[in-house]
């Protein structure tokens, strides 16, 4: 793994669905390595609605088939709110729906760099633009730094007591 993928994971949130208790702690544990926030894992799809909430997500990771049940629900859920999906699952690309035919597809057993490349390309492209803050004028006090304030604050005790 490359240190340019773990700094672009680094406070990523990324939601994992997968119900292969092993192959998703695996996943869980090389996305934690590289710095990203692990939401999961869920294995189920109602498990992972609860985990996504109102988060704010950057990513997410599903497995199609879940306990007999399809991710498609949480798919939407997470298409509607802008989150990139990566599929990583079995199925071929005929088992996913039109909808999400634009969705990363990975096919299970899977290609751990390849998963990571993948998730650090979706982070990328959906990088929202960064905002030029302005300023907001405030007291000079609160502008100072903590050891500057305390040693004027000394300096007036002093004055006063001298």
């Amino acid at each position: 793994m490359t240190v340019e993928n773990a700094t672009d994971l680094n406070g990523k949130r990324i939601v994992v669905v997968e119900d292969d208790f092993l192959l998703a702690a695996d996943i869980c544990r090389e996305l934690r390595n590289l710095g990203a926030t692990v939401l999961g894992p869920a294995p189920t799809p109602f498990y992972a609605t609860q985990l996504i909430g109102r988060r704010k997500i950057d990513a997410a990771v599903l497995d199609v088939r879940l306990h007999g049940t399809t991710v498609f629900e949480v798919a939407d859920q997470l298409r509607d709110q802008g989150v990139p999906i990566l599929f990583a699952t079995a199925y071929d690309r005929n088992a996913i729906p039109s909808r999400f035919q634009e969705a990363c597809l990975l096919e299970k057993p899977l290609d751990r760099k390849r998963l990571v490349s993948e998730i650090v390309a979706m982070t990328r492209r959906c990088a929202p633009p960064v905002a030029s803050v302005s300023r907001i004028p405030t007291p000079l006090a609160s502008r100072q730094a903590p050891p500057q304030t305390f040693a004027r604050a000394l300096a007036r005790t002093l004055l006063r007591t001298g």
